[in-house]
């Protein structure tokens, strides 16, 4: 059962005015300074306001928690907002840190497999719902790496960007990527990924070794890294650093694919079409790029008007043809006009 605990800090400061000429004869009070006393209850009347209502929101995210157990992804969006709430909290003093860290060791210990301090850390890091505070993120990162958990990659992954960066500590490349090896040892997609496209390039400090990227980047793509599975996608079907190979470039696309990467979709359609590393399927090729369309792919959408077009893959059908095709256009249009108080570039 988790642990809610709800502390409210609160700080009297009384101030006593000394001075011959103002010093209250005895028996007598202190003249009220009525405009001064009255701006400060109503901030404090304010401010407890705020925290009775974020203790409310507290309380019924707890509840939620409890009650989504037993559903993994609605039990980690409650845990999300759980945390997101402490972190609101502790920037406002409406919590004490040592509170915040038994909620993080009492979810920890139910085997969730869920690190409240390492979401804590990131949204600091990047100011989601809170001021942010790069010195906080740190610290929330490095108690998250004080104990073992599911998430410690995220936190040594997290630390390794902010001393590449300098972000909240000082810039420290060999730091950063000592944190990012120890991340890829704890399998963290991210840091793999990361580390094998370095290897690959020989950027970040380290010498180029398409041996070692190959590993890094399929251990990541294999743990669902979308992004290194279309740099392997690209460099085999580019032959950039390894022997072109179309078959395994559409394997690696693929995988992409089917976790729902647009552009990923829209090659894959393609090769069905051109029977690029795959044979020819105008079937296969059609549903492939009618996903990417759904998801705004313009280069798709007007294949598929193509494909409405022509037949291939569908039924023929002039009108949903045209229909692909002006959507394709308007969509096209409407992100090649700058946003409004945004003016394009001059430089040359």
């Amino acid at each position: 059962m988790m642990k809610k605990i709800f502390p409210c800090l609160l700080t009297f400061l009384t101030v006593f005015w000394c001075g011959c000429e103002n010093k209250p004869s005895g028996g007598e009070k202190e003249p009220v300074r009525s405009e001064k006393n009255g701006e400060k209850q109503a901030e404090s009347s304010a401010d407890t306001g705020k925290s009775g209502i974020w203790k409310n929101r507290l309380q019924a995210a707890s509840a939620e928690a409890e009650r989504a157990r037993g559903d993994d992804k609605k039990h980690v969006e409650a845990l999300n907002e759980l945390a997101s709430l402490y972190a609101e909290g502790l920037q406002n003093g409406w919590v004490h840190p040592l509170d915040v860290r038994s909620w993080c060791e009492s979810v920890a210990e139910s085997g969730a497999g869920y690190s409240g301090e390492t979401v804590i850390g990131a949204l600091f890091l990047y100011g989601t719902g809170v001021t942010r505070d790069p010195a906080a993120a740190r610290e929330w990162f490095e108690y998250g790496l004080a104990r073992p958990g599911s998430q410690r990659g995220n936190a040594l992954y997290m630390l390794g960007m902010m001393y590449s960066k300098g972000d909240g500590v000082n810039q420290d490349q060999n730091k950063a990527l000592e944190l990012w090896h120890k991340a890829a040892d704890e399998n963290h997609p991210g840091a793999l990924s990361l580390l094998g496209r370095a290897s690959m390039e020989g950027k970040l400090g380290l010498d180029k070794d398409a041996a070692s990227g190959l590993a890094f980047l399929e251990r990541a793509a294999n743990g669902g890294d979308v992004a290194a599975s279309m740099y392997l996608g690209r460099i085999y079907a580019k032959g950039e650093g390894v022997a072109q190979d179309m078959e395994r470039a559409l394997k690696w696309y693929q995988q992409a694919a089917s976790a729902g990467d647009p552009h990923a979709q829209y090659i894959v359609g393609l090769a069905y079409l051109d029977g690029s590393g795959v044979p020819v399927d105008e079937g296969k090729a059609f549903n492939w790029l009618r996903l990417a369309a759904g998801q705004e792919h313009v280069n798709a959408m007007l294949m598929l008007s193509v494909c409405y077009s022509t037949g291939k893959g569908t039924r023929q059908d002039a009108n949903m043809a045209e229909v692909w095709k002006k959507k394709a256009l308007e969509l096209n249009s409407r992100r090649q006009t700058p946003q409004e108080g945004h003016q394009p570039s001059s430089a040359p």
